[in-house]
């Protein structure tokens, strides 16, 4: 009886999820644990220079999103010009960093043909095209939710994706 109401109240407590949402019908696609502290990446290859991109955030102490850095290979549309934060130029590319601006949602459009989309979180790629269409626009966000709530949607995803690929 005493595991039964630990357990259950264990479902119940709130956890951040950094999830990911249609932006314009606000279904859920997907998520993933995250604490205060958690770094991750979204990298992308640029649709005009055709070379990678790669922004870091990590989740603050109060839940949002803060863009850390952000790299890209080489200069060309669509990439800054200029930044009032610092910036280095190596034989990789070109890196700003220290930005710490805090976001309330990230939003992407999900590449259809060579942009590779990928989220890296705790050692762990997701390709954007494994949890959204081509072309779909996708609304980052953290939100705290019942772990009981976040298992049920992931569990979910996994059975309508199954469903799909019959």
């Amino acid at each position: 009886m005493t595991i039964t109401i630990v357990i259950s109240i264990a479902l119940l407590l709130p956890i951040h999820v950094l999830k990911a949402s249609n932006h314009r019908t606000g279904e859920y696609l997907s998520g993933w644990r995250v604490r205060k502290g958690d770094r991750f990446n979204i990298e992308y290859t640029h649709s005009i220079q055709l070379t990678p991109v790669i922004e870091t955030y990590y989740i603050d102490r109060d839940g949002r999103i803060v863009l850390e850095e952000s790299y890209f290979h080489s200069y060309g549309a669509g990439l800054p010009s200029d930044t009032p934060y610092r910036f280095d130029i190596t034989k990789d590319g070109f890196r700003i960093y220290e930005i710490y601006e805090e976001l309330d949602n990230l939003v992407y459009r999900t590449g259809a043909i060579r942009a590779n989309h990928r989220i890296f979180l705790k050692g762990k790629a997701y390709p954007f095209l494994g949890f959204s269409k081509p072309r779909e626009s996708i609304v980052f966000e953290v939100e705290k939710m019942p772990l009981l709530q976040y298992i049920a949607k992931e569990v979910y995803n996994v059975t309508k994706k199954i469903h799909y690929r019959k």
